[in-house]
């Protein structure tokens, strides 16, 4: 993989300058709770690369259904002391995978697959990882019970 880049004392500053150059970033809001972007279009093995590069920590990801039958996608880092949140969204039910480059993503976002029926482009194992073949992906968007029919 790529060197960890020496941020030093100034690291969330330089971070957030960094990430905003990502392409389809969005400006980083300081929340109270961290550092926040909302990026659509974000390029997120870039993201992940930039990420590693930083020596941020992946924390957990977080899934939301959208009423368009997409799904929220919500990186949490840490860096350092600084959580930095970076939120984007599936195209065509699908993102780009990012556990060829953060292997801490692997079961999240088969967990993600699976609850929310988004699709992790490139993930290198995207089996079932909680709910069983027998029911369709995407617990939290099933109002039909879930049996295949």
């Amino acid at each position: 993989m790529s060197e960890q880049l020496d941020l030093g004392e100034g690291s969330a500053p330089d971070a957030q300058a960094l990430l905003e150059e990502l392409p389809g970033a969005a400006h980083i809001e300081h929340r109270p709770d961290g550092l926040w972007m909302a990026a659509p279009r974000l390029d997120v093995l870039a993201m992940a690369e930039l990420m590693h590069r930083l020596g941020a920590r992946l924390s957990t990801m977080t899934g939301v259904a959208l009423n368009t039958g997409e799904t929220t996608i919500i990186y949490h880092y840490c860096l350092g002391p600084v959580p930095i949140n970076i939120k984007t969204e599936t195209r065509d039910h699908a993102i780009p995978s990012i556990t060829p480059v953060t292997r801490a993503a692997d079961w999240i976002e088969r967990e993600i697959s699976d609850l929310y029926g988004a699709r992790f482009a490139g993930h290198p194992n995207p089996a079932r990882l909680i709910r069983p073949p027998a029911l369709r992906p995407g617990f939290f968007r099933d109002t039909g019970g879930g049996h295949r029919g």
